[in-house]
């Protein structure tokens, strides 16, 4: 059932730091620390855009809900706006976030707005019309190292560097759970598909299921020897993948909460994980500067 479909050595010229799989258009996206972005068929796996502007390294990347547009944050203090139909240039698409304003990047559910983790311990929201950040979420603790919406778009989730991790209510701004758990920076999260579920990765080595609605841990699953440094769930909620700074990427099943299957191609830290639309593939990058794409479905 699991198998290596491709490997693109060198598929950038530094680290990947982050890939994302687009819900229509079947798009791969990918940043790298070497300042770029490019834009993959996931039907043929082969690079059909080089996206360049960034100043330093590319943090991390998102495709919005309709496959059109991507977003980037970058270690150069910006939030870029991508068209990925039309070859045209976005420059006036840019929003300088100010100095560690923007970490990671996340769209919402309608493709209205991104959020993005600050520094301070806050959530910045901005539209995606007119680029202005419309609000602000305080958790008023540490630096947000990692942001993720609900697909209901009813909920904001954040990671912070000190294994915190708040939940706001969307359409309200109030904060909802503090949810205990991680003894250290959780790097990445995402929900499950209905809205139930969110996993976290941290430092600590652990994937953290939690039920969100009664904010309560259902279970801490080890299995990683490192970091936890990214986490996507299946589409049909039975399986998610994660990759850890031990260079492997992990298959899990949710309902057993154990790992079913174990892919050891990379030869450094696992960046990012991501499945396609129909749950088949899953793409990971790394700091070894490979995309690999596998079957799992």
């Amino acid at each position: 059932m699991y198998s290596r479909i491709k490997r693109i050595e060198n598929a950038h010229e530094d680290g990947i730091w982050s890939v994302a799989w687009s819900k229509r258009g079947n798009r791969i996206v990918t940043g790298s620390v070497d300042d770029t972005i490019k834009v993959w068929s996931g039907d043929t796996l082969e690079e059909t855009r080089l996206l360049e502007g960034h100043q330093l390294g590319v943090l991390s990347v998102d495709i919005s809900p309709d496959g059109t547009t991507a977003v980037s944050t970058s270690l150069d203090s910006q939030i870029r706006f991508w068209d990925l139909v039309h070859h045209t240039k976005t420059e006036e698409r840019t929003i300088e976030a100010g100095p560690v304003e923007a970490w990671t990047g996340a769209y919402s559910p309608d493709g209205r707005h991104v959020a993005t983790g600050t520094h301070m311990g806050n959530i910045n929201i901005w539209s995606t019309e007119d680029r202005k950040k419309e609000r602000t979420l305080e958790t008023r603790g540490k630096f947000i190292m990692s942001v993720a919406y609900s697909p209901n778009g009813l909920l904001l989730a954040c990671g912070a560097e000190n294994g915190a991790v708040h939940v706001f209510d969307v359409p309200t701004g109030r904060l909802l759970h503090s949810l205990q758990g991680h003894s250290m920076c959780v790097r990445t999260m995402t929900f499950s598909p209905d809205s139930a579920l969110l996993l976290t990765g941290s430092d600590d080595k652990r994937i953290n299921v939690y039920d969100v609605h009664h904010a309560n841990c259902l279970s801490s699953l080890a299995g990683h020897q490192s970091w936890v440094l990214s986490l996507s769930f299946s589409p049909d909620t039975a399986h998610f993948a994660s990759g850890s700074s031990d260079k492997l990427a992990k298959i899990w099943d949710v309902k057993a909460r154990q790992c079913i299957h174990t892919f050891n191609d990379h030869d450094d830290q696992v960046w990012g994980v991501a499945y396609s639309d129909d749950g088949t593939r899953l793409a990971t990058v790394s700091e070894d500067r490979s995309m690999n794409v596998y079957q799992t479905g």
